[in-house]
């Protein structure tokens, strides 16, 4: 049975009433109301007003009598025509006069209501003619009825109804369009499965967060396979794309029929120009028109920057759109073609983007400065497909080609088909690669470096290349000859060092990167200084590469450009947040950058949704962080982006190894071994950290030396920040020389997390109860409740140790707060004059697990002679005597 089939009546219900149900009740207190005579639901069509009437007219149906008004669209009203049903049934004299026709009416409804409460539901006015207005005040006013009205707007309501709100008689609820959080919600306990972040953005960009259309909407896309659910939660497989054959388009058509033709025609047209100037569109539509249909809702206006028309309902375009024959496309835009071309240099990316779409859909040719310019902007906005249909179209022998090719390649590597991205490019004729300009050849080994940095065999294929492109760019002396050749040398300087960042080469590349800031123009500056953001956070830069990120920032929207590398400092400045533990800024910025994605999301929502789950896999908040990671993980399963993958499942391996379950924790241990190894040092660096984690957490007695030993190898290339997490994860019970190490490599950081590092190093250097208290404080304020509770444990034995009871009071109350928080404390204090060895620890929690002595011997690589010894200092130390008293009464 599927998931619709599943969900029975009582689910379809609830999709229409949910988070509806407190305006329901207020609706239903305010009718009941003795000094109220009825209620106006004022909101924006496809809102609820009319789902919201029929649940009140529900709960009021035992003990009142219903008369439905409805009222009409069409210019032109009939009197008493919402009361037609009713006037039927008058005798010929009480039709005479209106008089007659009010005494005849609510004599009808006093007998029909047998005595009961009368409401007066009114639907959708303003469509109402006087007469019925008067008719429906005289049951008001006179006691037979309450009235319950739905309108889109105050204005729309008749003027004695708007007196009587002014007078508190009358009460008022607003509904507005679902929130993003709303969405996610209703989905979620609509279907009893949680939703992906980027799903939740995509169906609310999609449906406006209307009731009406969010339903139709989902239920759609999981038939047609664009939102799957995977891995236990809804995700986006594939772009949401609508259509004509949609069943959304029944919406769509009925609400363009109670239009006049001047609408219908002008959503044609705006259908086809998207989001388009202002000027563009009152030339393209006419003025009269594009405020009739802003009047109308379907159009809005942007009132900031530059002013802009678009439709207001996006999906309303797609149907529209995709409903037009290729003929009607070609009418309509010869209809507009003279103004866009006249105002083609005023638009922007996107605009350029809707005008390429358009010429597409309607089978003519793109002139190839547009297509290539569309190209390149449907890239800048996590476009692929459409970059690909806009590249395709340029001809091999015309000049722009060999950008096409690049832009081709670019889109593939969007795609996650790396393998496709080198292929295009190595499909160009090396004639044609040697006779290109200085400047288009750089631009050349860029892309072609950009490529072959994700596939398996390129960094050799890179070092090749960028040897034999400097031999063509650089003279004897080292310089470009000419300004064409210095302009295919900055290009290459930033193949190379994006190759070195790559690889995690970020002490050799930080100097020469500081140099070309200071020295380039503009673009090329911000190029640099977006390659210099995750550089700075990995050799423990952390707060100047959040600086950093923020200027560029700034710089960018001031130029009014994208640079090439955002990526690098977009996700630099996530890693540089989390890393210095400033994981709830992290976690802000990403949940603002998934609400902010234009569709398509399917391009980028899975590494989004990655750094979201690993910044609360960093800050030890597991149980928020799997649901992100199985959300991530199903994307990249779809499309495994920068080969990010396994990064996903080793967190969720550490995620599972801290609450114990081993068999889900080596499951995805195994996952991540079976996918393609990360090319990206900063993958590589935190899947590795994630997976010893995870082995430490399961008492694995490699995985401590494993982590120190990758500390020792980053302490050799600089990269302090990554070394410092790993000595810190693996001094959990360490000796002097390693505390030294961890205080050592963490004063070369920046941050509160270094600042933590060096306390806790040193109070356990020196047994210091008040370092690691101060440690547990900063802790206490960025929120990281189990780097918390370890400060507090160590805080807690050095006091008792050194008989200071006043500090061990204030370590066990920070523990018995912490105990409110976590689960399970994931350290806990040595009992009173009790200290047990690492290895005597780790027997025990085996134990407490269920492994025999043989299984403990195996598993920590010892002899079952020394297992059982280690056991009885155990008993001996705690004063137990069986496993029973160990598995009960003791926590490690």
């Amino acid at each position: 049975m599927g998931t619709f089939e599943a969900m029975g009546a009582a689910d379809r219900k609830f999709w229409s009433s949910f988070v509806r149900q407190t305006e329901i009740d207020r609706t239903v207190r305010a009718l009941n109301d003795p000094a109220t005579y009825g209620v106006t639901v004022i909101g924006p069509w496809g809102v609820g007003k009319t789902t919201l009437a029929r649940a009140v007219e529900k709960t009021l149906a035992p003990t009142t009598h219903i008369e439905r008004l409805f009222g009409s669209s069409a210019e032109a009203l009939i009197s008493y025509g919402p009361l037609s049903m009713l006037m039927a049934r008058l005798p010929a004299n009480a039709l005479e006069t209106p008089t007659g026709v009010i005494r005849g009416i609510d004599e009808l409804i006093r007998a029909d209501a047998a005595g009961r409460d009368v409401l007066l539901i009114v639907d959708d006015l303003p469509g109402l003619d006087f007469l019925t207005v008067g008719v429906m005040m005289h049951l008001v006013l006179g006691g037979t009825a309450k009235v319950l009205v739905m309108a889109r707007d105050s204005a729309d309501l008749p003027e004695d109804l708007v007196w009587l709100a002014k007078d508190g008689q009358l009460g008022e609820i607003r509904l507005d369009h679902f929130s993003v959080a709303e969405v996610g919600e209703l989905i979620a306990k609509a279907t009893g499965t949680f939703v992906s972040q980027t799903a939740v953005t995509a169906l609310h960009e999609a449906s406006n967060g209307i009731p009406l259309v969010l339903q139709a909407l989902f239920r759609e896309q999981v038939v047609k396979g664009s939102i799957v659910k995977h891995l236990g939660g809804w995700v986006v497989k594939d772009a949401i794309n609508l259509d004509s054959t949609s069943a959304m388009a029944e919406i769509v058509s009925s609400r363009l029929s109670r239009e006049d033709a001047a609408v219908r025609l002008g959503v044609e047209k705006m259908s086809l120009l998207g989001n388009a100037p202002l000027q563009v569109a009152i030339s393209a539509l006419g003025q009269e028109t594009l405020w009739q249909l802003e009047e109308r809702g379907f159009v809005e206006i942007s009132v900031e920057g530059r002013h802009r028309a678009f439709l207001a309902e996006q999906y309303v375009g797609d149907i529209v759109r995709s409903g037009l024959t290729p003929k009607r496309m070609a009418e309509l835009f010869a209809q507009i073609a003279l103004t866009v071309d006249q105002e083609l240099e005023s638009l922007d990316g996107r605009e350029t983007m809707s005008l390429a779409t358009w010429t597409l859909d309607a089978g003519m040719v793109l002139d190839p400065r547009v297509a290539l310019a569309a190209a390149l902007s449907a890239l800048r906005n996590f476009d692929p497909v459409l970059a690909i249909r806009c590249a395709t179209q340029i001809p091999t022998d015309n000049p722009l080609w060999v950008k096409s090719v690049q832009a081709r390649s670019a889109a593939y590597q969007l795609l996650a088909d790396y393998r496709g991205a080198v292929a295009v490019l190595d499909a160009v004729p090396a004639t044609v690669i040697s006779q290109l300009p200085f400047e288009e050849f750089g631009a050349w080994v860029l892309a072609c470096t950009r490529a072959l940095l994700w596939v398996e065999g390129g960094l050799p294929r890179i070092q090749e290349l960028l040897a034999g492109a400097e031999e063509r760019l650089v003279d004897e002396n080292g310089r470009g000859q000419d300004t064409t050749k210095k302009l295919g040398l900055t290009l290459l300087n930033l193949a190379r060092f994006e190759y070195q960042i790559h690889g995690g080469e970020f002490s050799a590349v930080i100097p020469e990167l500081e140099a070309a800031i200071n020295e380039g123009e503009s673009e090329y500056r911000l190029n640099c200084e977006c390659l210099l953001v995750p550089a700075l956070a990995a050799v423990g830069r952390e707060l100047d590469a959040i600086a950093l990120a923020k200027r560029i920032e700034t710089d960018a929207a001031a130029l009014g450009m994208t640079p090439l590398f955002s990526d690098y400092a977009r996700n630099g400045k996530a890693i540089a947040q989390i890393w210095s533990g400033q994981w709830i800024d992290c976690v802000a910025m990403l949940q603002d950058e998934i609400e902010g994605l234009q569709r398509p999301v399917p391009y980028r929502g899975g590494l989004i949704e990655l750094n979201l789950g690993l910044a609360h896999a960093f800050a030890g908040r597991g149980a928020e962080a799997v649901q992100v990671l199985m959300s991530a993980a199903a994307q990249l399963e779809a499309r495994n982006s920068d080969h990010a993958l396994g990064l996903a499942y080793a967190a969720l391996a550490f995620c599972h190894a801290q609450v114990n379950n081993e068999q889900d924790a080596r499951g995805w241990l195994e996952l991540a071994e079976s996918v393609p190894w990360p090319t990206l040092w900063t993958n590589q660096a935190m899947l590795n950290f994630f997976t010893h984690l995870a082995l430490r957490w399961l008492d694995d007695p490699r995985a401590t030396e494993q982590l120190h030993l990758a500390a020792l190898v980053d302490i050799d290339k600089g990269r302090f920040a990554m070394a410092s997490m790993s000595l810190f994860a693996a001094t959990i019970q360490a000796s002097d020389k390693d505390y030294a190490l961890l205080e050592e490599v963490s004063l070369r950081r920046q941050g509160p997390m270094a600042a933590l590092n060096v306390l806790l190093a040193r109070s356990c250097r020196t047994s210091d109860a008040e370092k690691a208290l101060e440690a547990a404080h900063i802790a206490e304020t960025l929120k990281l409740d189990a780097v918390e509770s370890r400060c507090a444990v160590l805080a807690l034995d050095f006091a008792r140790d050194a008989g200071r009871n006043s500090v061990a009071r204030l370590a066990s109350q920070r523990l018995d707060r912490l105990q409110k928080n976590l689960p399970k404390l994931p350290f806990q204090p040595q009992s009173a004059g009790v200290k047990l060895t690492q290895r005597e620890i780790q027997v025990a929690k085996l134990a407490k697990r269920g492994l025999g002595n043989r299984a403990i011997a195996d598993r920590i690589g010892v002899s079952v002679r020394t297992v059982e010894g280690h056991l009885y200092q155990l008993y001996s130390k705690l004063g137990i005597t069986t496993r029973h008293e160990l598995a009960e009464d003791q926590d490690f």
